[in-house]
């Protein structure tokens, strides 16, 4: 199996993996928030959306398609950045995150780590945000440079044949 083969493969199952927690999880979210009212529902089927796409991308980058080549790192540099500063929060992952944390606002520089397994999706934007924190997910880096390192090695094979 080549080098690009065990990297998109991991990787691939950890956007197939996260995707579906994270479609189950709105899916679960969904139904408990559906007496309370259909509009709830609005904002959760787009984060379904973009879990299933995950889980969709995960697929095309283990078949190896040029779609999954090219929306994977994609979708992984969207999960690196996570930051909640006032009036809006936005973090997600898919498959892990491994993402130190710096908290502002509160006199000194905390500093925290994050480590999951599954998939998380916070989005929000409206007056305050509870907490304010920056951070980057390691893992989502990892994730980018890998397979852009893999694809640039398969597209230099594919011009040599």
């Amino acid at each position: 199996m080549s080098q690009f083969n065990k990297t998109t493969r991991f990787f691939s199952v950890m956007l197939v993996a996260g995707g579906s927690v994270g479609v189950a999880m709105v899916m679960i979210l969904g139904l408990k928030l559906l007496p309370q009212g259909w509009l709830l529902l609005v904002p959760l089927a787009g984060l379904a959306a973009l879990f299933a796409w995950a889980a969709f991308t995960g697929i095309r980058l283990w078949q190896g398609t040029p779609y999954g080549r090219r929306w994977a790192p994609i979708l992984f540099a969207s999960q690196i950045p996570m930051f909640s500063l006032q009036g809006i929060r936005y973090q997600w992952f898919t498959g892990a995150e491994l993402s130190p944390t710096v908290q502002l606002g509160t006199g000194s520089v905390p500093l925290g780590l994050s480590v999951n397994l599954g998939a998380n999706g916070q989005f929000f934007f409206g007056d305050e945000a509870a907490e304010l924190f920056i951070g980057l997910n390691l893992f989502a880096v990892v994730a980018l440079v890998l397979l852009l390192r893999a694809n640039s090695s398969f597209n230099r094979r594919l011009a040599t044949h």
